[in-house]
């Protein structure tokens, strides 16, 4: 998935399990919008030129990135859950995403080795990163007008 996939299909999959469990109110909000920010976290390892989800699209690193946010945040005093939750859901969120996309990865890593894709669409297709992006910009709006609503 490019960058406005990932965002979309995070702001999806997280706005709606918020939503459904009625987690709607600023703090969830602040958790929903950082995990849109942290789920395009995994893919600098196009930045940094090293093999593309080998190394930042799997279980530890997702796991560990969520307590390097979070912990900070609570020696700082401020809220270890909203870093830690925020960072996980964006994270796991992309790993997702990924795994709807042809090209196989090891996500289980490095409990399970083993790539896998469910080789549903190309990462790089138009209409499916547009779908997410729009299905996620819908269930933003959904959840912004439950939390007015309470």
């Amino acid at each position: 998935m490019n960058r406005e996939g990932h965002v979309g299909f995070t702001l999806a999959v997280v706005g709606s399990i918020l939503y459904l469990l009625d987690l709607v109110n600023t703090r969830y909000f602040m958790v929903l919008m950082l995990s849109a920010v942290f789920s395009m976290l995994p893919d600098i390892d196009l930045k940094l030129e090293i093999a593309h989800r080998k190394h930042t699209h799997n279980i530890f690193i997702a796991l560990s990135l969520s307590i390097a946010i979070g912990l900070p945040l609570h020696l700082a005093g401020l809220d270890f859950i909203v870093g830690f939750t925020s960072c996980l859901a964006g994270l796991l969120s992309h790993i997702a995403g990924d795994l709807l996309t042809y090209m196989e990865f090891p996500p289980l890593w490095p409990l399970v080795k083993k790539e896998v894709s469910l080789k549903l669409f190309k990462s790089n297709s138009k209409p499916a990163n547009k779908l997410f992006l729009a299905l996620g910009i819908a269930v933003l709006i959904a959840y912004a007008l439950k939390m007015v609503e309470t």
